[in-house]
């Protein structure tokens, strides 16, 4: 069962630059290996919905880059928001709820 405290049910991953040799991304536990090309993206889901833990096949790593950079952006999907569990605001004590609050009653 998924739990509440906060499991990455899904990854959306870009590849920001072409590598000219390495950098692929392969999945550990599948035959799957992708090579990185600029604007290409990939998503997957680490729990499927009716899974209750982690789908092993998605057990992924990043190969070393023989020539050239590599630069990806990540988006990670979480069981649960950050809105308002992280400080926004003018005082550190700040919530997302209290910013809103001054926007729409000021």
């Amino acid at each position: 069962m998924l739990k509440q405290s906060g499991n990455r049910i899904a990854t959306f991953l870009m590849y920001l630059t072409d590598v000219e040799k390495g950098g692929s991304t392969v999945f550990l536990n599948s035959a799957i290996s992708v090579s990185p090309i600029k604007g290409m993206a990939l998503f997957w889901y680490n729990y499927a919905p009716a899974m209750e833990e982690e789908d092993k096949l998605t057990k992924h790593a990043g190969c070393p880059v023989l020539i050239g950079q590599k630069w990806i952006a990540n988006k990670w999907l979480w069981t649960y928001g950050n809105t308002f569990r992280r400080p926004c605001g003018p005082h550190p004590e700040s919530t997302q709820l209290d910013v809103e609050r001054i926007l729409t009653h000021d």
